[in-house]
């Protein structure tokens, strides 16, 4: 335990320090400060890395294409992922993710079969549920708690309901749990607005994914990373090309996010899990689930990822039965 807090506390330094030397060094250029803030981030904290513990990070563990375009050419991203550097200036959740303390975002369940746990979820009423359309097949059950290796709650599945035009984790990847039996003991996650996220610059990734750029091992520990934004509705351009081209997003219907500043990203098992964002009063707000990676990523985690807006499906699971909103 002493070393993990070293490790983290070493990393904070490094990455204050790195981001103090990209700024320096690359002026105004968004680009050359995050090729910079890895350089000088990574050959003074490398060693460390290793033994540190690893981000969040899933995805549907979709085969990527071969990459014609990357997020880090993307302007916007570049910019949002400055942005968000100065803001928090080399907090641990910019480096690659660290666990989430206990009592923090409890809304953030895991979600599995009678056997094993296998994605993430988030509570947005009493007894529902909102997780990733890939993951029907085997959610019969959720978790409550931190750790699925330790003490937490369990609650079964009563319904799913998979978006009616879901197609093969690429497009309305939705589904919504219905429980067994409402829990009272946590608040569900309110679900943001339109207006709101389509303003986004970045938001906060939160599952119990796997921790290795492969998308291998790791799962069953909630962590959080934070993420710049490419693209907050599908519905730009860059490099030329629409969004939906560029990143293999749906239109007006899903959201671009990560890489992250120092290359952790949400990873096999965050499948549906939630992408925060804040309103004006800071507090968390779900504004995402989890789906895939891009298109153009190179890896299957870690080169950003694609992210279903909730509110843009929020007609269609209300007019699920039995479904009751917090």
């Amino acid at each position: 335990m002493a070393r993990h807090n070293t490790t983290e506390l070493y990393d904070h330094q490094a990455a204050r320090a790195a981001i103090a030397a990209a700024e320096r060094e690359a002026g105004s250029d968004d680009a050359k400060f995050i090729e910079a803030i890895n350089r000088h981030y990574h050959r003074t904290a490398g060693p460390q890395l290793r033994t540190a513990t690893a981000s969040v990070t899933a995805h549907a563990g979709v085969t990527p294409a071969a990459a014609s375009f990357h997020i880090y050419l993307d302007p916007r991203f570049l910019r949002n992922a400055r942005e968000l550097a100065r803001r928090t200036q080399g907090n641990t959740r910019v480096i690659g993710g660290t666990e989430v303390p206990p009592g923090q975002f409890p809304d953030c369940v895991a979600v599995g079969s009678d056997a094993q746990w296998g994605c993430t979820g988030t509570l947005i009423g009493p007894n529902v549920v909102v997780t990733a359309g890939h993951c029907a097949d085997f959610a019969t059950r959720v978790f409550f708690g931190n750790d699925v290796t330790k003490t937490g709650t369990i609650v079964g599945v009563k319904k799913r309901f998979r978006h009616p035009k879901y197609h093969k984790g690429k497009h309305n990847d939705l589904l919504i749990l219905l429980l067994k039996e409402s829990v009272g003991t946590v608040p569900p996650r309110k679900i943001a607005t339109k207006t709101l996220a389509d303003k986004i610059t970045d938001g906060r990734v939160v599952g119990f994914g796997h921790t290795d750029p492969s998308g291998t091992f790791g799962y069953g520990i909630k962590r959080q990373v934070d993420v710049p934004i490419a693209s907050p509705r599908c519905a730009g351009k860059v490099n030329g090309h629409d969004d939906s081209v560029s990143y293999g997003c749906d239109r007006g219907l899903e959201i671009v996010a990560g890489r992250p500043l120092l290359a952790r990203d949400s990873c096999n098992g965050d499948s549906g899990g939630p992408l925060y964002i804040q309103d004006t009063n800071h507090k968390w707000l779900i504004a995402g689930a989890t789906s895939r990676a891009t298109d153009s990523a190179v890896n299957n985690c870690g080169d950003g990822g694609i992210y279903l807006r909730v509110d843009a499906y929020l007609s269609w699971i209300k007019s699920i039965p039995g479904v009751k909103l917090g």
